[in-house]
């Protein structure tokens, strides 16, 4: 087994453990303080976000140009240097603009007492994020990518619950946790830095960015423009909600969103496995102009992903009413049950529409993909901002949840118009006549006085109804395949012994 295998199976375990603890969680802990939980969520988005406008895409520097620069020592220096530069460039741009900014901000509504009393904790995080970013890709230079996973995001999953339990049991203010994670990115920051030292991945000898060719520095500097601005889009896409309902409405009312928020997540699970496949499939095969194989990529991807996707918005719809009875708080957290509807119907379409964004960024279009994303980022803030002020925090699932339909159509119309692909075939409307009958039958489940039991049999009913209509209309699908062979081993195994 070749390093890349070792480290891609660790890497899958950590993440597997990520999630178990992220569950466990939003279960049963972050309820209880959906306040502290929405404070933090505020934090990490707002010092996420500002770090991609610090950093704008500098950071993308090190991996995109360690092939060339790997046998030279003097290379952590060039890009630190490069990143440093822009963190004051930009520093410099918002200071200028400050007045500017708050003057809008205040225009709109926007509660900039939360903001204020918290500005030196995000610009601190965000700046320590910035250079923990840049120590993990140096690492995964080097093919390590374990213990920086480790280090940065699985310690942050078991440090989260253990702070909000302590806030819940007044030990801790809610200032406390802000001044406690800070000091946790300061640990991730010494230690992250320490393992890419052991990888000889820290040697400067002297050097900046200075020292090249003002042909490179203009190339490394396009390149970060492009690079940043995808990613910064990207980044406000996903993190703008979590940005804006604390200054909206309240960081209690982030908590309840962020609950839903993740239980949505885990509804991509299965597309973003298969996404992380297929993408260096699509890059060969544009490479090689085997249109036919991206066809069949494209069309396979959409139908697996929904499969899997649909099967589990489904049975998480139908015990959800359920789940939330034995979660603490649930009086406060189940009058926003259609939050999870409108973001789970968003992740569905962004599995539908599967590998999209790839064939445009692999192809000779990809700075198209840019354009789109801005479309996007721009659209989602504009609708979250009159949707939360009209529905709360529901509004800011629709919001999302039209902005990814819109963004996902005009990369379908796209593609089709440009390669003349297509994801959707006769069996993508099999899967969803097959959904919509499942869902239907789910809401008519009749439920019991006690929510462990319907927990149990709810789902059953689900597999049950699903896998029969998906063997009565004959759909045909890789993901069902694997399912059929590992039931036929599995009964076998039991018969035999």
């Amino acid at each position: 087994m070749g390093i890349i295998a070792r480290q891609g199976i660790k890497r899958s375990i950590i993440s597997y453990i990520g999630v178990f603890i992220g569950m466990i969680s939003t279960l049963f802990i972050y309820p209880l303080a959906r306040d502290a939980y929405g404070y933090v969520q505020f934090l990490i988005s707002t010092s996420t976000i500002l770090a991609l406008f610090l950093s704008f895409g500098s950071t993308g520097l090190i991996v995109r140009y360690y092939p060339e620069f790997k046998k030279d020592k003097g290379y952590a220096g060039i890009i630190i240097s490069f990143i440093i530069a822009t963190i004051i460039v930009v520093l410099g741009i918002l200071y200028a603009l400050k007045s500017s900014i708050y003057n809008f901000l205040k225009t709109k509504d926007f509660d900039l007492v939360l903001l204020n009393q918290n500005l030196t904790i995000i610009f601190s995080l965000a700046i320590l994020l910035i250079f923990i970013q840049a120590f993990i890709y140096q690492a995964a230079n080097y093919k390590r990518i374990v213990i920086p996973s480790i280090i940065h995001e699985l310690a942050y999953k078991f440090l989260l619950p253990i702070l909000v339990l302590l806030y819940y049991f007044n030990i801790i203010s809610i200032q406390n946790i802000a001044y406690i994670i800070v000091m946790f990115y300061v640990f991730s920051f010494i230690l992250n830095a320490i393992y890419v030292y052991t990888l000889d991945g820290m040697s400067i000898k002297n050097k900046g960015f200075w020292t090249l060719p003002p042909k490179k520095i203009k190339e490394m500097i396009q390149y970060m423009g492009f690079s940043g601005l995808n990613v910064l889009s990207a980044n406000i896409t996903t993190r703008i909600d979590t940005i804006m309902i604390p200054l909206l409405l309240s960081t209690t009312a982030n908590g309840t969103y962020a609950i839903f928020l993740f239980m949505s997540n885990t509804i991509a699970i299965p597309m973003n496995s298969l996404n992380q496949i297929a993408s260096p499939v699509v890059s060969d095969s544009i490479k090689n102009s085997d249109y036919q194989n991206i066809d069949n990529i494209y069309k396979k991807t959409s139908l697996n992903s929904f499969i899997a996707g649909s099967f589990l918005f489904i049975v998480i719809w139908t015990i959800l009413p359920d789940l939330l009875q034995i979660m603490p708080m649930n009086k406060q957290i189940t009058p926003y049950l259609y939050v999870f509807f409108f973001l789970g119907i968003a992740k569905l379409i962004d599995m539908l529409t599967s590998v999209n964004s790839y064939i445009i960024i692999y192809s000779k279009y990809y700075r198209y993909n840019l354009i789109f994303l801005l479309f996007l980022s721009l659209m989602n803030l504009i609708l979250n901002y009159y949707l939360i002020n009209s529905y709360g925090i529901t509004g800011a699932g629709i919001a999302t949840m039209i902005s990814i339909i819109l963004y996902n159509f005009i990369k379908l119309v796209f593609i089709k118009r440009k390669f003349n692909l297509f994801p959707f075939t006769n069996n993508t409307l099999i899967i969803i006549l097959i959904a919509i009958i499942t869902f239907t039958v789910g809401i008519y489940i009749p439920s019991s006085n006690f929510a462990i039991i319907n927990l149990i049999y709810k789902p059953v009913i689900i597999i049950i109804i699903y896998y029969f209509l998906i063997k009565f209309l004959k759909l045909e699908a890789d993901i069902i395949d694997i399912v059929n062979n590992l039931l036929e081993k599995y009964l076998h195994l039991k018969f035999k012994n």
